[in-house]
């Protein structure tokens, strides 16, 4: 190769990198041109050379605006100086950065955006401009503040919520939590329709705020407050009652009308668990009619909640392992002496082999789904046993199963399929059963019907009443055991038993004597004219496992 030659080789090859370097820009600016995120190219100094149309776009410029300008005007007094040293160290260093940064736009609205900044090198490997591409997060952010909003916030209040309230029990340690539980909002809501039930809901709310609390709707009529200063048990007492007295006096409104809102309070001090101490607190006040509780350690109402927990757990494991059984206590005619009828008591075994009695468990499974399957184990054991027998045999049904349509079909299919219907009694306790007087009837009807009997238990104490026996058409009525055990001792109980007895038989219903527990008091119920006695005098309830 001459000199000549040499030459025409180098120049063509300065030419061909120079339109190669040309060709990358000519594809940089087409990919700027049509890219949907903002990018702008700068020099060394970081004045702005190039920008693409979607940079002009989000941030409200035209090329004349800012073209040969520095890219400082872009920033925004969210970041401190220390933030852009950082980057420019690390784009010096690394010759690439990237975080999220807020942007300011023409009209000087601030916004967030992803940036991403990679320098450019010459030749010879010197930095000679910058590419930043922006993305912007704006969109974003609103939805992820929309979706913050759905999780954290009640959408009929605004007010912050339940998981609000967890949150910033764990973020910033209160001292206090009080719980306000709007009375009888239920009756509200009913009488006046939902719509102003939630009028009243974001009245209570802003009545909250107004008083310079800060509250959360935890739940449908329940507004929780937390407090971080500390208080006595009796500095808070007092303040939540000046606050009870303001909301005495303060007017709700419903369309033309209005009404004055009362409440009931519960409330915790410490550092542990107070949302579900104040809530306890509440359930108190609830049950004792108390305006205001506070919770006390010393009540151990938690170690409660926790046996409850277990025992319930332990009813679950025996419904599932055949461990509710029935044991059957004998009723003696008290003309002949012979055992005439049995009344059907469940029991539980325990996992060691312990017969636990009802009393331990019947009251927990009443408040969990679980007493239904309960009575129906109860109805299907004692009716396959008894349709190998030729006695009475009796079963205790409460409200809750008399008001469930599941399982009054359920008793109707089993008394029908065992032939027990006529054999059949079910007591009924008249403090549960009359309070839905309809439905205990439409019950009786039923199953009288199919030739089953019903029976009042526990009668004589309390509200007893003799129209509700009448109006019931009941066949026995089970003389409370507190009458029957003071029999001989007290007069009065004396007379209370006669007279029952003595109603009882002008309306054609048999008398069963709870509780008779001794010679003595089976004496005295024979010579008042009781037809049946039942008690551990006239035996034990017991497994029966033979039949006739």
């Amino acid at each position: 190769m001459d000199k000549k030659s040499g030459c025409l080789s180098l120049e063509t090859l300065e030419e061909d990198k120079m339109h190669e370097r040309r060709r990358e820009f000519e594809i940089l600016a087409m990919a700027m041109e049509h890219a949907s995120d903002s990018m702008i190219v700068t020099d060394r100094n970081n004045n702005i050379i190039k920008v693409n149309n979607s940079f002009l776009k989000t941030f409200g410029y035209s090329e004349q605006d800012v073209i040969g300008k520095n890219t400082n005007f872009l920033s925004s007094a969210k970041h401190d100086p220390a933030f852009y040293n950082q980057m420019w160290n690390t784009l010096l260093k690394e010759k690439h950065w990237s975080s999220e940064i807020w942007n300011r736009r023409k009209n000087g609205a601030i916004f967030p955006a992803w940036v991403s900044i990679s320098a450019i090198m010459d030749e010879n490997n010197k930095i000679q401009n910058y590419l930043a591409i922006f993305t912007d997060l704006s969109a974003l952010r609103e939805s992820q503040e929309k979706t913050l909003k759905l999780a954290y916030y009640d959408q009929l209040t605004g007010l912050p919520n339940r998981q609000k309230i967890v949150s910033d029990m764990e973020k910033r340690n209160p001292v206090v939590c009080v719980i306000f539980n709007i009375d009888d909002f239920k009756e509200i809501n009913d009488f006046y329709g939902i719509e102003t039930g939630d009028n009243i809901l974001n009245q209570v709310g802003q009545w909250f705020c107004k008083m310079n609390f800060f509250p959360y709707r935890i739940s449908g009529d329940e507004f929780a407050v937390l407090l971080y200063e500390h208080f006595t048990w009796s500095d808070l007492r007092n303040r939540i009652a000046a606050l009870m007295s303001l909301l005495e006096e303060k007017v709700f409104f419903i369309k033309n009308e209005t009404i004055n809102i009362r409440m009931t309070v519960g409330a915790a001090i410490g550092h542990g668990k107070l949302l579900t101490r104040a809530d306890i607190a509440l359930n108190r006040a609830k049950k004792n009619k108390l305006s205001v509780a506070l919770y006390a350690e010393h009540e151990n109402i938690e170690e409660t909640y926790r046996s409850n927990m277990k025992m319930r757990t332990a009813i679950r494991s025996a419904l599932g392992k055949h461990r509710i059984i029935c044991h059957y206590q004998p009723i003696i005619n008290l003309i002949t002496g012979n055992i005439d009828k049995y009344e059907t008591l469940v029991r539980m075994i325990d996992n060691d082999g312990t017969i636990v009695p009802p009393s331990k468990f019947l009251t927990i499974a009443k408040k969990t789904k679980l007493y239904p399957q309960i009575t129906l184990e109860v109805l299907n054991q004692s009716c396959s046993l008894f349709s190998k027998r030729c006695e009475e045999f009796s079963i205790n049904l409460s409200d809750s199963d008399i008001r469930d349509p599941f399982i009054v079909k359920e008793i109707i299919h089993t008394i029908t399929q065992t032939g027990t219907a006529s054999r059949i009694v079910f007591e009924i306790l008249e403090s549960e059963g009359i309070e839905n007087y309809e439905e205990v009837v439409e019950f009786i009807t039923s199953v009288k019907a199919l030739g089953a009997k019903i029976a009042i238990d526990d009668f004589g104490t309390g509200y007893s009443n003799f129209e509700n026996i009448l109006k019931l058409n009941v066949d026995y009525i089970k003389i409370d055991g507190s009458l029957i055990q003071g029999i001989t001792e007290n007069s009065r109980h004396h007379i209370v038993v006669e007279t029952i007895v003595d109603f009882a038989h002008k309306i054609g219903a048999k008398t069963i004597a709870e509780f008779v527990s001794s010679e003595e008091i089976y004496t005295a119920v024979k010579d008042l004219g009781v037809d049946f006695a039942q008690g551990y005098f006239t035996g034990k309830p017991e497994a029966i496992v033979s039949s006739f």
